[in-house]
């Protein structure tokens, strides 16, 4: 393996854990332009020689991701099936049922990888060009811990352009039916891993889902950007006592329609509105309805930090919107999944336009804060990866 230098003074964060390398913090980065993207590199600070193995890319910023700080240690199917087992074994002090995210990229020290477990379905993402060059290796160790797994890989991300990887789904090990029947939170859910978003399932946001369940009882629900149902259904199963669903994707209501019969929840209780989350919102105000908890869990508005700005000001405008048919008293829960969006930014949009709808007459209390869910593990000296927050006000 070739030898990637760290310019002198550029190695402290690599000291204290950070696990990606800079291009503009590499010294002999004009050398390495000659490798094969995603080879492997032996990494050198200047007062420390031979102190990590990476993966290198030279079109990214974030030149190099660390697999391993022993670098006599073989990149091959017994390393990843080392990190896989000991992923597993976190999962299962916590998680009874197969159903959870397994391999959570950097967190998990498998940069570039993530795998969500369906039971036997193994769907997994690739985002870089190192792990692609290792994927046999995954491969082979998953048919090792889990004989008899199935294995998808969702590969279309749109994260796989920057690094010069194309888009692709394709299935790499068994048969996998257009649905599969997942649990979670003790509801059945049928969701489709070949065509779902991201790997299928967005496990995130379990606890939330749980959270809202547990404050749902007699109340009347309005679920917005509701996918499959998964935040209405977990009021259902705590017997709300309505929950309106609304989604732009006449799909994504159909399976929310579904999931509500699966689990023979009284579907009197339900309305499924298929539309635009704005213009629903505006047309619900116009008819005079109320809520007691409003859901707003719409997709990433930053999806760069160019985006920001606007990104801001669309999740001020969504809780404008939601506001009017709130009742006094009531819980508004907005979540963001955009990594460029920091708590401190979610909650200042939110409160900008409670403040502005009130004319500072009314102020909400902030009552919950929350990122995802316990098999979605945070490197601690990696920030960068802190996507998911939530907050809940009592208004």
């Amino acid at each position: 393996m070739q030898k990637l230098k760290i310019k002198n003074r550029q190695e402290f964060k690599l000291i204290e854990g950070h696990p990606w390398i800079y291009s503009n913090c590499i010294e002999n980065f004009s050398e390495l332009k000659k490798l094969e993207k995603g080879s492997l590199v032996i990494i050198d600070l200047p007062h420390k020689p031979n102190f990590a193995i990476a993966y290198f890319n030279t079109n990214q910023l974030i030149a190099g991701r660390i697999l391993t700080y022993d670098i006599q240690e073989k990149i091959d199917e017994i390393f990843f099936e080392k990190r896989i087992a000991k992923a597993l074994l976190l999962r299962q002090k916590f998680f009874d049922k197969p159903f959870y995210r397994l391999i959570h990229s950097e967190a998990d020290m498998l940069p570039g990888l993530v795998i969500d477990r369906f039971d036997d379905i193994f769907s997994c993402q690739i985002s870089t060009f190192g792990m692609q060059n290792l994927e046999g290796f995954f491969v082979t160790a998953l048919k090792k811990i889990f004989p008899n797994c199935k294995i998808i890989f969702r590969n279309d991300s749109e994260s796989r352009k920057f690094e010069g990887l194309q888009e692709e789904i394709k299935i790499i090990e068994g048969e996998i039916d257009d649905e599969k029947i997942i649990e979670e939170n003790g509801i059945k859910f049928a969701i489709n891993i070949k065509t779902g978003q991201k790997t299928g399932w967005f496990y995130d946001q379990r606890k939330n889902r749980e959270f809202i369940g547990s404050i749902a009882h007699q109340k009347d629900i309005l679920d917005v950007f509701c996918y499959q149902g998964s935040f209405g259904l977990n009021a259902l199963k705590n017997n709300a006592k309505s929950v309106v669903f609304i989604d732009s994707s006449s799909d994504a209501i159909n399976k929310a329609q579904k999931n509500v019969a699966l689990n023979n929840f009284d579907e009197k209780k339900c309305q499924f509105l298929c539309g635009k989350a704005f213009e629903s919102l505006e047309k619900l105000a116009s008819q005079a309805h109320k809520f007691d908890i409003i859901l707003l869990d719409p997709p990433a508005f930053v999806k760069s930090k160019k985006d920001l700005l606007t990104g801001l000001k669309g999740y001020e405008k969504l809780v404008r919107l939601a506001l009017p048919l709130l009742r006094e008293n009531g819980i508004l829960f907005l979540a963001s999944c955009s990594h460029n969006v920091s708590l401190d930014d979610l909650t200042d949009s939110a409160n900008k336009a409670i403040r502005k709808f009130f004319d500072n007459r009314k102020s909400a209390k902030l009552i919950r804060v929350f990122g995802a869910d316990i098999d979605h593990p945070q490197s601690p000296t990696l920030k960068e990866s802190e996507y998911l927050k939530s907050i809940a006000f009592f208004v």
